[in-house]
């Protein structure tokens, strides 16, 4: 074929025909300089110039993204992408597509030729979805659509705004925040707001940093800029995602940041970012924890109210009622605002400010236990207010703003649905079985001896609990020491539940101990607000009288969907409070993040190491195998460190026969694991099919005679450990 401009010189000098003839000296000026080029053209095209199509030869049609993405992309962020197709005679390029179908995102264009780019948008962050979704981009002929190349990324969805609530770890210090993730690691805005025994503080701008890593376990730093109180602070917290909607939080920097030993949670708040007042409507119910100076004791809250929905910018809305219960140490309450005789508590009213950018606003009571109403503008005494942040229009985070002189404290709200309608508010709303657990403290020491309980229940519907254990812990260093059983407490007995038809009730167990019940949205899931499943429960409320030493706490129960035989197996979230100041000597406290992997059966012997591997033995002395092993870490040749090759000099494995007792069975063999370890020295991580985190494996593998060696590239064995095996 040879590529000519004859035609287009022809019809072109036609056209200048027509003109004048003063300009045919320029006409055939021009038609000289196109008749050259196409000579050019032509002589060009004979020496295999460009007669062929881009990327024409005569190989085999192929697929090559030549721009491919990068490794990670933030949701709802862009890469650029590029693909040639190696000898199209057609010249018709590709078109790109990305799995898991209707989720991985778009292409604009969908379709591009020869080394031309295309923008990939990642999908959007929407609630309850993995922490990081694994994105397959793959470019496919026009011409021949069995061929492709693929090409691998990894979408975070870890982003957008968070609200976060830290519960006073010690009994006093608390703090609700926003803070606005952008994807990439980094804390590029937010809020918060503290109380503490006697005084208040603001942060109003913050950054930091975050991280995360396969399992859903990390870290989040946060810079607190400009704080009312102190400046400019620094806090560390151990996060781990059971979603990206959902975070478990435990403080981990000692008292750095105006929180001791905080523990709680960060959601994202679906309620933004058009954040309204509107959106604040509806009963709710809300427990509190923290400490009242008034009295000098530890202290819990909790209660109802109703909100109009009224707030706007320029004016308030209203909360027209409420019922507000305390139990300040174990005394009973205080100031007797507590409900241990099912009818006791403070009412009041009030009003509630819109939300602002970051879903906070300000909530300004009639009254409050410890500063009982009326209050105002002086000379009256300041009213009670809280700050509050917006996760969904049912879930509000809550800290208190004034009067922290006589408490402070910090929980949440959670809406009641259907069941702020006093008709809804039955024995019938509590039926069937319930998973309960709470936290709290055994007497009036500031930070601490801690109490504890979990247990299960089932109820029919008639105010009855007709079966449930409890199992109790409290380390009371006051008078009276407690002297119920703390283990297998039965909770079996008749007319239990009393529910005064405003969502609040009361239950007796056969201890003595008193609690009251808050009941919420059937709707709603309490630990994680925006997951769609295992919803409905109630907040828990220990109200005990004084003749009741078992403290005070607040806590959960959620419905049991599985009672028997329930099964356990794969990763957990686990979040764990701890409190210790018995005596009033010293204060223990600590808050615990993290993930465990259950582990598989059995284990592999180095010969089976090596078949499955393809790798050989080598002997070498323990500590160059030590060392040689650390510093190939330290370079990122390899994923393991030297403590995991310890593994196979002392190899460790889990007996499984208590898991299977119950019912248990293992996801993934030990060869499977050990597959797993092996692709992902080649960096991949899949075994027939299925996707395995890393973390998951290697623990998994741990157990495995030679699993170590294996990531290390070599199955090596220890001489003296072989010596002391023939002894």
């Amino acid at each position: 074929m040879r590529t000519t401009l004859s035609f287009p010189v022809l019809s072109r000098t036609r056209w200048m025909c027509k003109d004048n003839s003063g300009r045919g000296v320029q006409m055939k000026s021009r038609i000289l300089v196109a008749a050259l080029i196409t000579v050019a053209l032509a002589t060009l095209s004979a020496c295999s110039g460009i007669d062929k199509l881009p990327g024409v030869s005569a190989g085999a049609l192929t697929v090559q993204i030549v721009q491919a993405p990068p490794a990670a992309v933030a949701a709802g962020g862009t890469a650029q992408l590029a693909a040639n197709v190696l000898n199209d005679k057609a010249n018709a390029g590709v078109t790109w597509s990305c799995a898991p179908a209707n989720a991985c995102g778009s292409f604009n264009p969908t379709t591009t030729g020869y080394q031309i780019t295309t923008v990939y948008t990642a999908p959007p962050v929407t609630p309850n979805s993995p922490v990081t979704l694994p994105v397959t981009i793959t470019a496919t002929s026009v011409t021949d659509s069995s061929q492709s190349a693929s090409a691998a990324v990894n979408v975070s969805l870890v982003e957008g705004q968070y609200a976060i609530v830290l519960y006073p770890g010690n009994g006093s210090f608390g703090m609700v925040a926003s803070v606005t993730l952008d994807g990439n690691g980094n804390v590029t805005g937010g809020e918060a707001d503290g109380s503490a025994n006697g005084f208040y503080w603001n942060a109003p701008s913050i950054t930091g940093t975050y991280a995360l890593d396969a399992t859903g376990h990390g870290d989040i730093s946060l810079t607190l800029t400009n704080t009312t109180c102190c400046g400019t602070l620094q806090q560390t917290h151990g996060i781990t995602a059971t979603s990206n909607s959902h975070l478990v939080i435990a403080e981990e920097d000692q008292f750095n940041g105006l929180t001791i030993a905080a523990i709680g949670s960060m959601d994202l708040q679906t309620a933004g970012p058009a954040f309204s007042g509107s959106q604040v409507s509806g009963g709710y119910s809300f427990t509190l924890s923290g400490y009242s100076a008034l009295n000098g004791e530890n202290a819990s809250w909790g209660g109802i109210f109703s909100a109009d929905g009224t707030a706007t910018a320029s004016a308030p809305g209203n909360i027209t009622g409420g019922i507000f219960d305390e139990n300040v140490g174990n005394n009973g309450g205080g100031t007797g605002y507590n409900s241990a005789s099912g009818a006791a508590g403070l009412p009041f009213t009030g009003t509630y400010t819109a939300p602002d950018v970051d879903g906070r606003g300000i909530i300004t009571l009639s009254s409050s236990p410890d500063t009982p109403g009326p209050c105002g503008a002086s000379p009256l005494q300041a009213c009670t207010q809280y700050v509050y942040y917006l996760v969904t229009p049912e879930v509000l985070q809550l800290t208190s703003m004034t009067n922290v002189g006589n408490a402070g404290n910090t929980g949440s709200a959670f809406g009641q649905g259907s069941l702020a309608t006093a008709a809804n508010d039955t024995t019938a709303a509590l039926s069937g079985g319930f998973i309960f657990s709470y936290f709290g403290f055994g007497d009036n020491n500031n930070g601490g001896d801690s109490g504890a309980a979990a247990g299960q229940f089932t109820t029919d519907g008639k105010g009855n609990v007709t079966a449930g254990i409890m199992d109790f812990n409290v380390a009371d260093g006051g008078s009276p020491a407690p002297s119920i059983a703390t283990t297998d407490i039965p909770l079996t007995l008749a007319a239990a539940i009393s529910i005064s038809g405003s969502a609040r009730c009361t239950l007796t167990t056969p201890s003595g101990q008193i609690y009251n019940i808050y009941l919420t949205d059937p709707n709603l899931n309490l630990l994680d607000p925006n997951n769609p499943s295992g919803a409905g429960g109630a907040l828990l409320f220990e109200a005990n009288n004084p003749s009741a030493a078992y403290g005070n706490a607040i806590g959960v129960m959620i419905p049991q969907s599985a009672p028997a035989p329930a099964s356990f197996a794969g990763s957990y979230a686990i979040l764990l409070s701890n409190q210790s100041n018995l005596g009033g000597c010293c204060n223990y406290d600590g808050g615990f993040t993290g993930d465990f992997t259950v582990g598989c059966d059995g284990s592999l012997a180095q010969a089976e190491v090596e078949s499955l591997s393809g790798l050989k033995s080598v002997e070498l002395p323990a500590r160059l195998t030590f060392s040689a092993a650390q510093r190939l870490h330290r370079l990122g040749v390899t994923p393991a460190n030297s403590a995991e090759l310890r593994y196979v000099v002392y190899p460790w494995v889990v007996d499984c026969a208590a898991l299977h007792a119950v019912g248990w069975q293992p996801t993934f063999s030990n060869t499977e694991a050990l597959q797993v370890l092996l692709a992902d020295r080649a960096g991949h991580h899949a075994v027939v099919g299925r996707r395995i985190a890393r973390k998951d494996a290697a623990i998994t593998a741990a157990g495995a005679a030679g699993t170590a060696a294996a990531v290390i590239g070599t199955a090596a064995i220890v001489r003296h450990a072989r010596k002391k095996n023939k002894t």
